[in-house]
Parts: structure tokens; sequence; C-alpha cells
């Protein structure tokens, strides 16, 4: 599992089997899915990332 705090308090969580990779690209934190990115978030709106 990924485990997201933004900065206003949401905390977004993704299960194994709707994400295949992650990625960094210095401003986003980006999910991917079979080669496909499905979510990515601001890096400055982020508190912490946690993956399971």
């Amino acid at each position: 599992m990924i485990r997201i705090v933004l900065k206003n308090g949401r905390v977004i969580k993704w299960k194994k089997k709707e994400w295949t990779d992650y990625k960094y690209d210095g401003r986003y934190f980006i999910i991917v899915k079979n080669k496909k990115w499905v979510g990515f978030y601001n890096l400055d709106s982020i508190i912490s990332i946690a993956i399971h």
C-alpha cells in the first residue's frame, strides 16, 4: 500500500492491486499502473509518503 498525507489533512491510500510502480520527477510523486500514470501529487502539497 502507498499512503500519502497531504498538507490539507487529506489521506490518500493506494492498495497494491491499484499500482505497479511509482516514481518522483523532482516536482511530483507519480503512481503508475501498467506503464500508465494513474495518480500524481505535487510534492509541495505532501507531508509524508509511506510505502508498505
